[in-house]
């Protein structure tokens, strides 16, 4: 009759720890199961990286400054693969900023693209006309009223080789003290100073004088930062707000430049937008974020 209890005790011992270990085992495996999905959706935006890389360098133009500008973000793309490369083993907070920047370099390898092409349209089309011009010189005013035409479509095409392009554009955020010392800093309590620096493209083509160059700053929930009441530009006809403006000289060689932007308030974490505006046309956007 003693032993009964006792064989009672043990078997819901037993099944007490047969159960522990079943649920341990079901926690880990989902966990391993949560790593291997992130290790696999990283292969797969190094491999988006790689895409895009090929698809930068199957471009071939005749405008010098696009073609260093496409070595320049074929770099770009190889040093985010290493950077991608190097986490390791991968959270789920750094998927979501790797996603983010994955997105941004694809949006700006698409625009390149198509830049590229219309370049080489208009290269070609001027090959075209040159050709026929030297070996007929004895158009008829219809034919000649159909190459002003031409031509005057092509001057819109070449326009846009001739559109500045940046090699670089980086933001960085700062505290600055009494002194007027700048330290860097990504605290949104402390940063009281913005800063969008850019490298302007070489550009034979694009004609030579001072720029005006814009800075706008947005929030992730779309609050634009502000240089003041009478600080607006205009867009495509729509007036938008902007940080800082400055004028820029460009001479057709690669040019470089800061816009500043000193903060009245205090920020709020989270992510922030700058875009660069050159003589009223978006160049290139960047990101920071605060914490």
């Amino acid at each position: 009759m003693s032993r009964q209890p006792s064989d009672k005790r043990q078997r819901i011992s037993a099944i007490i720890l047969t159960a522990a270990i079943l649920i341990l085992g079901y926690i880990t495996l989902k966990q391993n199961n949560q790593v291997t999905d992130l290790e696999a959706e990283k292969t797969i935006l190094i491999t988006q990286l790689e895409d895009y890389k090929r698809d930068l360098l199957s471009q071939t133009t005749a405008n010098d400054s696009l073609n260093v500008f496409i070595g320049q973000e074929t770099t770009r793309l190889n040093e985010k693969i290493e950077e991608i490369e190097a986490l390791g083993a991968i959270t789920t907070d750094q998927l979501r900023r790797v996603r983010g920047e994955v997105f941004s370099l694809r949006k700006q390898v698409e625009s390149l693209t198509k830049n590229v092409d219309s370049v080489n349209t208009a290269y070609a089309a001027l090959s075209v006309v040159a050709d026929s011009l030297s070996s007929d010189l004895t158009l008829s005013s219809e034919a000649n009223s159909n190459l002003t035409s031409e031509n005057a479509q092509l001057g819109r095409t070449v326009n846009k080789g001739a559109a500045l392009q940046l090699a670089f554009f980086e933001a960085g955020s700062y505290r600055v003290n009494k002194s007027g010392k700048e330290k860097l800093s990504s605290n949104a309590s402390r940063v009281n100073r913005v800063k969008g620096c850019f490298t302007i493209a070489k550009n034979a083509i694009a004609k030579a004088g001072s720029r005006e160059v814009f800075l706008r700053i947005s929030s992730s929930d779309n609050r634009v930062l502000t240089a003041g009441k009478d600080a607006v530009m205009v867009v495509n006809g729509e007036s938008m707000r902007y940080a800082s403006k400055a004028n820029v000289p460009f001479d057709g060689e690669s040019t470089k430049g800061c816009l500043t932007y000193d903060v009245p308030v205090d920020l709020s974490a989270g992510s922030y937008t700058l875009a660069l505006y050159i003589d009223g046309v978006k160049v290139g956007e960047t990101a920071m974020i605060l914490n």
